[in-house]
């Protein structure tokens, strides 16, 4: 085992590559797989419009016109009368949702879901494991695996994701945030 002043004396530590992965508007996007004519239609997703209860998930058409997660359904069927209202579907999301993390684990050693739509990946030390010869740097390759991993994921489940790369978990999530949607 090494010492601290040994670890100090053999060079800088390799930095963390840390990846946010959220899959973008996932109850929503769910149920678009599930029926496709959702697709490009306002869809709020926790009950019908007007009862008791708040919006689980809203796409990005219905937030347009001020519906977001967490509203009552009551503001939402004032806000978008004319959206699609669906009831929530636990168990389907959870079996979307652990698919998506077995994709993920073809990946990276270390996969932690922060919740039911969102995880982070530790893709430390995974350079050499995804590069390619004419690479400039691990950079390049840990970026490429991360485009992978969403392409997969859209591709084997319809699902689209937003992924965010940095050094810590708090940075990687800020830098999913900029990228959505599907970014």
């Amino acid at each position: 085992m090494s010492t601290a002043s040994e670890l100090a004396r053999s060079g800088p530590l390799p930095l963390p590559r840390i990846c946010c992965l959220d899959l973008d508007t996932f109850f929503v996007s769910v149920e678009r797989v599930l029926d496709p004519s959702l697709e490009g239609k306002p869809v709020v997703v926790g009950g019908r419009p007007g009862s008791r209860g708040v919006v689980t998930a809203a796409s990005y058409e219905v937030r347009r016109l001020g519906v977001k997660s967490g509203m009552s359904l009551v503001e939402a069927g004032k806000l978008a009368p004319d959206a699609i209202y669906l009831p929530t579907r636990g168990d389907t999301y959870g079996k979307y949702a652990e698919r998506v993390r077995e994709i993920a684990r073809r990946y990276s050693p270390t996969v932690v879901a922060a919740s039911i739509d969102e995880m982070f990946l530790d893709l430390s030390g995974c350079e050499r494991l995804y590069g390619c010869t004419g690479d400039d740097d691990g950079d390049t390759a840990i970026e490429r695996a991360v485009i992978a991993l969403t392409a997969a994921i859209d591709d084997e489940l319809g699902l689209p994701s937003s992924a965010g790369l940095a050094t810590s978990k708090v940075m990687a999530k800020v830098a999913s945030s900029l990228a959505k949607p599907r970014g």
